[in-house]
């Protein structure tokens, strides 16, 4: 049997040094998409860390700006009631 294979002109022999190269090569990869799920782990993180940092930096303006707005809104209405009322 074994010579029938050696003669069929589509069969596919492949040997222990094919093999092996892929696996080393599979290896790697394997390697290779470790580092990269790292540096995507770091860069998450850095995102994440920035962005808080951003809504921290919002929050800090949010409540003067309100109270601004509703100083500002008390004194018109208080203006408003002298010019007509009086």
């Amino acid at each position: 049997m074994a010579d029938e294979h050696d003669h069929d002109p589509l069969g596919v022999q492949i040997g222990a040094r094919e093999i092996y190269d892929e696996v080393v090569g599979l290896r790697e990869d394997v390697r290779s998409l470790g580092q990269q799920g790292e540096s995507v782990d770091e860069t998450l993180e850095d995102h994440e860390t920035r962005i808080r940092d951003l809504e921290s930096e919002r929050g800090k303006y949010v409540l003067p700006a309100a109270l601004i707005t509703a100083v500002a809104t008390v004194v018109a209405a208080g203006l408003t009631v002298a010019k007509f009322g009086g």
